[in-house]
């Protein structure tokens, strides 16, 4: 059985919402890139990029946190080992 299910359970929450925000920023390029003619932006070459950074960085910090918080439950589970150990 896994302690701190909420942490699991938190850390598999934003895996889930990092794959979201991929796929609805992967759309919003697609669209703006669909529509590069109709768009009154000054640059919507530039605006599909920064749509594409910007949404990256979001999904690379959502997974990293997810990440950050099985690394703390790892630490937490091999410390409490080579604790009953000695």
């Amino acid at each position: 059985m896994k302690k701190f299910p909420a942490l699991h359970a938190i850390s598999a929450i934003l895996k889930i919402l990092a794959v979201v925000v991929a796929i609805a920023t992967i759309a919003m390029f697609v669209v703006i890139i669909a529509h590069i003619f109709q768009i009154s932006s000054q640059n919507p070459i530039l605006t599909g990029i920064g749509i594409l950074l910007g949404g990256g960085f979001y999904v690379l910090v959502l997974w990293a946190l997810a990440e950050g918080i099985l690394v703390i439950l790892a630490i937490e589970e091999n410390t409490r080992k080579t604790t009953k150990e000695d």
